[in-house]
């Protein structure tokens, strides 16, 4: 069986999450960078408010986690993010450049706003895999939840 890279970076860091998004368990790799994109809430859910995406910016940065999946649960995987592009970027992990999956949509709308429990998913995640307080504090920023 052969596995890919996955590289989360919203929701999905919270492993109970992602987890319940898979048929099998994802091997955890490590904290990864995605250079050059930026995190944003700008994809649209159907109630209004809005889920995180990434966008291409220079100098920007994404900070997520890198999961090992079995290629054969990629289609699983792809009914748990409907609006989503399953797309590769490279990702920096540790020292050593990789390539690995993650979602990025070009549906994009400004100025939505993020339910309160779906950004604690991401900052709880984020916080017990050791993401730094200070990316974390970003993405609650962006969230305009206080």
């Amino acid at each position: 069986m052969k596995n890919i890279y996955y590289f989360g970076y919203a929701s999905n860091l919270d492993i109970a999450t992602l987890n319940g998004r898979l048929p099998e368990e994802p091997t955890f790799i490590g904290i990864g960078i995605l250079a050059d994109h930026e995190f944003e809430f700008s994809y649209p859910n159907p109630d209004g408010s809005a889920r995180a995406n990434i966008q291409e910016k220079s100098e920007a940065q994404v900070i997520g986690l890198v999961f090992q999946i079995s290629e054969s649960s990629v289609a699983y995987f792809l009914n748990s993010e409907p609006g989503y592009d399953f797309i590769e970027k490279e990702v920096l992990l540790n020292t050593e450049v990789i390539t690995a999956y993650t979602f990025q949509s070009g549906i994009r709308r400004e100025g939505l706003i993020p339910k309160q429990d779906y950004v604690e998913t991401i900052l709880k995640g984020g916080k017990a895999q050791g993401i730094s307080e200070a990316y974390l504090a970003e993405i609650k920023k962006k969230s305009q939840i206080s």
